[in-house]
Parts: structure tokens; sequence; C-alpha cells
């Protein structure tokens, strides 16, 4: 399968009409399209799904396709405004057309559309005969066959289902399909089963039940009624251990999840811890602010003068002022002595005497006529004060204060900036408890699938178990017939050939299962650079490993978003590379696989620079043909590994929301 061209028409966010023309040359095998994010790149991939499978996977309004600008410009009651999609592709030696269209109408003020319609003709490329497909049914029919829809995301390849690849259902028939293997399968299905008419066994069976009598006829019919229940209680069973995969899985990412978050849980625990030791901090804080008015207000005066009253204490020893005062007495007290006539002792105050010649000469050594005497005070006052260490306690709890002021201080700092460590370890995560109730609904669904599925394993075994009863019957009462030995004769011929190509196509299966472990191994591990290993199980599914090197014990690895992505990579890699490469050989003949292309939007989204290298490398070798649709901030890594391998080149220009263009 190569993809020739493609052509759009009001698709989306691309008005009018236009056509890419992708490379189909071996050896120049790419074809890029560069466009940033809400240029269109994801709405050309979703192209290819509505052309072929009339899906389209948008996160808004995905069932409204027609461009805005054309619908906003609508009339009630003008012509239908057409959607379109066109793509040419050659498969198996012919060119198909494969055409989607749909129109848009507005009506009553709303635009509308109707269904869309489908068209597939083909071009025989040996003969030139053309030719078309006329039933829908026969049309999807032939594109599941070009690429069956179960398999279409890992070929139409986007960002947003990179994260579900490793929960899809069983993608057995699809992958043995695409590798090969459903020409033996068709042959499988057309010798058939005893219980259905239209296939070769089961016409034998139904000629066999036309001959014999009705006691054989009714054993038949259990037969037939056992393997319908058999069969019933198989996809009841099937249906239950694909349901048992997804959960166990889905059990797995959410037990890591927790695992992981539970560290977050810590992490807010201790947030919500240091906010309050925060908050009690800065009470205490502001405790110590508000004491230190007061603390100042009482003893602050004389803590800071204490320098002065030394110097003073030093200048007024160096003055050596007479002091002949006595402390304490003032001019006034021994005026109030001569007023009254008698000193303190007693004696007798009276102009001209002793005492009164005394008290006039002492008054002029006392305040305010002599300085002596209030230096002789102040003095005085400087020792009083500086006996009772008043500065020292000062001094004591200031410095307390203040180292408890800085304690405090560098406390909340430290706990701050643990917060904001924390917020960033946390940033983004999600809460657990969500995901402990998923992974506690995931458990009781476990615990009803598994019995399920063991109901369904016990009914399997009764209605083998009546199948093989009434066979022993039916293979009795029919031995007895000549007209169905003739019958019975074809009938072993067709079981024998039946077996013969069921261990064949069992061997083949799991050599080509083996194959394709082995080619998506190799492949990633040139893409990843670590120790990881993939296993391929029987449904298809990747499984990454780790190896501990110490055991060499395999333990199913944890998978980042980068992680997967190159899993994936490498599983699509390798599919491709194993479809362009492997052939059947059935007798004498040999069955011929399609090379199959691969078309990636954003590939590289969430790759380092290493891996981006290692996929641009890698993907041109395996695959028939890569499109690509890349952001320029990742080409520039790419293109220095895969220009050589590029022969088509296009630019998205986005002119505004609803309007793009490509050139």
């Amino acid at each position: 399968m190569l993809i020739k061209s493609l052509k759009y028409k009001n698709f989306r966010q691309f008005k009018g009409e236009n056509q890419i023309v992708f490379s189909c040359d071996p050896q120049k095998n790419v074809t890029i399209i560069l466009g940033d994010n809400t240029f269109g790149k994801t709405t050309l991939l979703q192209m290819f799904n509505w052309c072929f499978y009339d899906k389209a996977i948008f996160n808004d309004n995905p069932d409204f396709l027609l461009n805005l600008e054309l619908a906003s410009a609508m009339y009630n009651g003008d012509d239908p405004t057409e959607v379109l999609i066109e793509i040419v592709l050659e498969h198996e030696g012919r060119d198909y057309t494969i055409t989607r269209k749909q129109d848009y109408l507005k009506v009553n003020g709303t635009v509308t559309h109707r269904d869309s319609q489908l068209k597939v003709t083909f071009k025989d490329l040996s003969t030139g005969k053309t030719g078309y497909i006329e039933k829908n049914k026969d049309m999807r029919s032939v594109i599941n066959l070009i690429l069956p829809e179960d398999l279409s995301g890992y070929f139409f390849f986007d960002t947003e289902r990179v994260q579900n690849v490793a929960e899809r259902k069983d993608l057995s028939a699809s992958v043995k399909g695409l590798l090969g293997l459903n020409v033996l399968d068709n042959a499988l299905k057309h010798l058939g089963k005893e219980e259905s008419k239209t296939t070769v066994i089961g016409s034998f069976y139904e000629d066999l039940k036309k001959n014999d009598d009705s006691k054989a006829t009714d054993a038949l019919n259990e037969i037939q009624a056992a393997e319908e229940a058999r069969e019933y209680q198989q996809r009841i069973k099937d249906d239950a251990e694909g349901e048992i995969d997804n959960y166990e899985r889905r059990k797995e990412v959410l037990e890591d999840k927790i695992r992981d978050l539970q560290t977050t849980t810590e992490l807010q625990k201790r947030k919500d811890q240091l906010t309050k030791d925060i908050k009690s901090e800065k009470d205490a804080l502001e405790k110590i602010y508000s004491e230190f008015p007061i603390l100042f207000g009482d003893d602050a005066v004389w803590f800071f003068a204490q320098p002065l009253y030394r110097q003073a204490m030093e200048l007024l020893e160096q003055a050596k002022v007479n002091d002949k005062g006595i402390s304490d007495v003032t001019a006034n007290t021994i005026k109030e002595l001569i007023r009254n006539g008698r000193c303190l002792c007693g004696a007798e105050i009276v102009d001209g005497n002793d005492a009164y010649t005394h008290l006039m000469e002492q008054i002029k050594f006392v305040p305010p006529e002599s300085i002596g005497t209030t230096i002789k005070n102040f003095k005085k006052d400087i020792r009083q004060y500086d006996k009772i260490n008043t500065n020292d306690r000062f001094f004591q709890t200031v410095q307390s204060r203040i180292a408890d002021l800085l304690r405090f201080k560098n406390r909340i700092q430290e706990w701050e900036e643990e917060i904001v460590d924390i917020e960033q370890q946390i940033e983004g995560k999600e809460d657990a408890k969500k995901f402990q109730i998923e992974l506690n609904d995931v458990k009781q669904r476990l615990k009803e699938k598994t019995k399920t599925k063991e109901l369904a394993i016990a009914k399997i075994a009764e209605a083998e178990s009546r199948k093989e009863r009434f066979k022993k019957i039916y293979d009795t009462l029919i031995a007895k017939s000549d007209k169905s030995r003739e019958i019975r004769r074809y009938l072993a011929y067709a079981i024998k050939i039946q077996e013969w190509i069921q261990n064949y196509y069992n061997d083949e299966e799991s050599k080509i299962r083996a194959e394709l472990q082995e080619h998506v191994n190799v492949i990633f591990q040139r893409m990843y650079h670590g120790e990881r290993m993939l296993e391929i199980n029987e449904k298809y599914q990747t499984v990454l490993y780790s190896v501990i090197p110490e055991t060499h014990e395999k333990v199913i690895s944890g998978e980042s978003e980068g992680l997967i992505r190159v899993k994936n990579f490498a599983f699509i890699a390798g599919l491709v590379d194993l479809a362009k490469n492997k052939t059947l050989k059935v007798g004498e003949d040999r069955l011929e696989n399609e090379p199959y292309p691969l078309i990636l939007d954003a590939p590289f989204s969430n790759a380092d620079e290493e891996h981006i290298k290692n996929i641009s490398r890698e993907l041109p070798m395996v695959a028939e043909q890569v499109i690509m649709f890349v952001m320029k901030k990742d080409w520039r890594y790419a293109e220095t590994v895969i220009l050589d391998r590029v022969n088509q080149m296009y630019t998205l220009q986005k002119h505004s929301d609803t309007y793009s263009t490509i050139g």
C-alpha cells in the first residue's frame, strides 16, 4: 500500500480545494509537512481516518467538519456546500481512489449535514481495466482489507492515540491478516465447523442429517446445540479474558500511580504542618515586636546614656570643682531658717551672731548659687544607678529578644523555602484518593470477570462433554447408513485438510509472532538508549520488561510518556518491516505481503533530541513510505538525519483559527 495523493475540500480549517502529492520513491520515501500547534497537522491526519472509516477524532465538535467561515456565510435555501476527501493509493497491483464526501446546508438558521457518501473505484495496473465497487458493505470490506481499522491507529499515528496503545483490545486477527495469514485463516473459515450449514464441513454434516433416520437427526441437533453453547461460552470466556487483561493492566497502572502519589500525600501533609508552624512562628514574632515599645520605654534611656555618664564623670573629675555645699540643702532652705530665727539644732539665728554669719557664708555654696552641689548630687545619682545593674538587665533582655526574633525569622524563611520546594514536587500531580477509588472498582470488576470466566470454562467443559456423548451416538447411527458412507469419506478428507491447515497455521503464526518480537526488539534497542526489552503476547499487545542483572529476572517496567512513544514506534516499525519483507509459502505457492506506509502526526512530542534522531533514522529504513507532520522545533533535530530521504516537503500556514493553507 502506497498513498499517492490526498485531495481535500472545505475540511475543517482547510477552505477551498487543494491536493497533496506524496513521495512514492523507494529511496527518497519521506514526505514532510511542517507546522506548529493549531496549524492543522492533526486535521490532516484525521482526513485519512474520515475518508477510510467515516470517523474523525477531534476534541471539539467532531461531527461538524465544514469550514466554519464557509458555514457562517451560508443562508437558508443555499445550495449544499460540500466537504470532500479523496485518497489515491496503490495496493496489490491496483490503483484505488477512495472518495468520501458530505453535504452541508442551512435549514431554519442552523447548518446541518447529510450522511457521508463513500465511493471506491479502481484501476488494474497490469491490464488498465477500471471498475468500481457498488455496495457500501463491500466498499468498507475492501478498505478494511487494505488497512484493518483495528490497526489504523498504528499507521495513522497521532499523539492522542499513543496513550491508549498499551490498552488496545486483541489485535491478533488484524496483525495476522496484515502479515499474510488471512489466506490460511480464510481457508479454515471456508472449511468451517459442523454447526454451520454454509461451510464445507457443515454442509457435509447437513447432508448426513438428511440421509439418516430421526434418531441420528436428533443426535446431530444435540451436537450442534452443544457446539453452539460451547461457542457462546467461549465468546464469554474470551471477552472476560480480554477484560481481565485490560483490568490487570489498569490495576498495575493505578497501583504505580498510587505508590507514586503516596509520596505526594506525605509531602502535602508536610506542607500543611509547615503552614501551621509558620503561622505559629509569625504569631510569636508579632508578640516580640509588640514588646519592644514597652521594653524601650522603661530602661532604654539609661542604657543608651551609659557612655555619656562615664564621659561626664571623667570630665567632672578632671575639672576639680571645689564642692563645699551640703547635699540636698538649697539656698531657699537656708533663707527659710533665717526667717524662722532658729536652726534645726535649736540654736538662735540673729542677724550678726555666729550662726547667722555661718549660714550666710554657706549660702554661697548651695544651689542655685553653687554648681558644686549640683555636681555632687549628679555624681551621687550616677553612682547609685550604676550599682543596681539596670543596664545589664536591659542589655540581656534586648539581646535575648533579638536572638528570638532572628531564630523565628530564619525558621520562617527555611519553612517557606521548603514549602516552595514541596509545591514544585507535587505540581501537576493528582490526588491519590480518586485513583484508590478507581482501583477498588477495578479490583471488584476483576473479581466479577474472573467468576464469569470460571463459570464459562465450566459450561464449556459441560458442552464439550455433551457434544462428545451425542457424537458417539450419532457416529454409531450413521455408520449403519450406506448412503452416508460416501459423505463420511468426503467429510473425513475435509476434517484432515482442516487439521493440516490448522497445524500449519499455528506453526506459522507462532513463527511470525516470534519474528515480529525479534524485529521490534532490534528496532527498539536502536531507538532507545537504555536496558529494556519488549515481549509480544498472543493478542499482539506489547509488554515492556526490565531485566534485573543479578538474577536475570524479568519484571514489568514502568513506562513514561516518552518511553511509551518509543515502544510503540518500535512496534509499528517492526510490524511494517516484517509486513514488507515477509512471504508465506503454502505448498508450491508463495503468498506475498503488501508494504505499508506510516503517517505520523507530531511523532517527536515528549521525545528528547537523541530519541528524535534515532526515530528519524529508523522509520525511513523500515517503512516503504513515511509521511510526517512535524513541528518546526522538532524538525531541527530530525533534519540532520532524515533530510537525504525527503522527496516532498510542505509548510502549513495559519491565517486564522478557522483558516489554514498548505504550500
